[in-house]
């Protein structure tokens, strides 16, 4: 990503020595962006009722291009604000710049394009925001930090790669279960045996500490069988993305 701000700034240094024709071109082309994000945003909007879908399981977007085919249809519906906006401002201030090239004051029409950017960039941030419990377990591990201060057990179910925001954000150590230990962590046996299976989390269940146990969705339900057969203790506490937390405590 780093690459676009050094060509803007290549953009901005050339700026002043390249001719009117060129400076009226690159406006255009910015206005041209504008119109096609303002057509796509049409498009979708009479489209949006039959457009749907649901986010896959975490293991299935680990890489940006991975995140980019899982994301459905509607999760794009949603950002349709934020490109309308973007639309409108490459428009506006494309315009503005044009006029300002044709007044021979291209320094103004330098900050005119510049200034389009800034709601883009903005949309982008907010965009970020929304889809960001996709991609990383760290609203997770704000819920469970004061919680767990007191203490009480975090397990996790996944492959060591789907929590490593959850390693970085949360202030404690967590258990896996149902995972492979020679595959999660070949180099050596870790210091403690974090490995757990599924009855060793029952039994930890019936225990007065607090047991949040972080799955995908659609293991809910599983989960939700295997504890009420034994216990009446069940609460889905939390959800981030395409992850719940169940916990024996409110």
């Amino acid at each position: 990503m780093s690459m676009w701000s050094a060509f803007a700034l290549w953009a901005a240094m050339a700026w002043d020595r390249i001719p009117q024709s060129l400076r009226a071109a690159g406006a255009i082309a910015v206005g041209v962006i504008g119109v096609m994000l303002a057509a796509g945003v049409l498009v979708v909007s009479r489209a949006a009722p039959d457009l749907n879908g649901n986010w896959g399981v975490m293991d299935a977007r680990w890489t940006a291009w991975r995140a980019l085919d899982d994301m459905p249809a509607s999760a794009w519906v949603a950002l349709r604000p934020m490109l309308a906006i973007t639309a409108v401002s490459f428009v506006f201030f494309s315009l503005i710049a044009l006029y300002l090239i044709f007044k021979q004051r291209g320094k103004l029409a330098a900050i005119a394009l510049a200034a389009s950017m800034i709601p883009a960039g903005l949309s982008m941030v907010v965009a970020v925001a929304k889809t960001a419990p996709y991609f990383s377990l760290a609203d997770v591990a704000r819920y469970l930090n004061p919680r767990l201060e007191t203490g009480g057990h975090a397990i996790f179910e996944g492959p060591l790669d789907d929590s490593s925001s959850l390693i970085f954000y949360l202030n404690r150590k967590f258990f896996f279960v149902n995972q492979n230990p020679r595959k999660e962590a070949p180099i050596g046996a870790p210091a403690t045996d974090i490995f757990l299976n599924e009855q060793a989390v029952l039994d930890k269940w019936g225990q007065p500490d607090a047991v949040y146990l972080i799955v995908e969705q659609g293991r809910a339900n599983y989960w939700r069988e295997q504890v009420t057969s034994r216990f009446h203790i069940y609460h889905q506490v939390s959800t981030s993305g395409t992850y719940v937390v169940l916990s024996n405590q409110l």
